[in-house]
């Protein structure tokens, strides 16, 4: 399970900055995410400093989706957290799987 660390600034000059990022590390790559958060009914998930998240990433050639759990904060000052991750290979499956509804209308055959 890797820990993760975000570092966070206010960025007066979001234009020098890319051009900067990319004269060093090359050409960027602009992507939209979209995040929707789970917890329980009672919040008790959110309530204990843990995270469910499906996030599906939009960019110019592709779009994909992750399953995420954040478990509590191992660090204060930096908020890191455990995290656990995997791709997800339909997102509105993944969505009802959660919620607890079948994604598709289910047949079952008897004999």
């Amino acid at each position: 399970m890797a820990i993760e660390a975000e570092l966070k600034a206010v960025v007066r000059d979001p234009e020098g900055v890319r051009e900067q990022l990319e004269a060093r590390h090359g050409a960027g790559r602009a992507e939209v995410y979209r995040d929707t958060y789970y917890d329980a009914p009672d919040g008790s998930l959110m309530g204990a400093d843990r995270e469910l998240r499906i996030r599906t990433v939009h960019g110019p050639d592709d779009m994909r989706t992750v399953l995420t759990y954040k478990g509590a904060r191992v660090d204060e000052a930096s908020g890191s957290k455990p995290e656990s991750e995997t791709k997800v290979e339909d997102a509105d499956a993944a969505h009802e799987i959660i919620r607890g509804r079948p994604a598709r209308p289910r047949c079952r055959t008897r004999s």
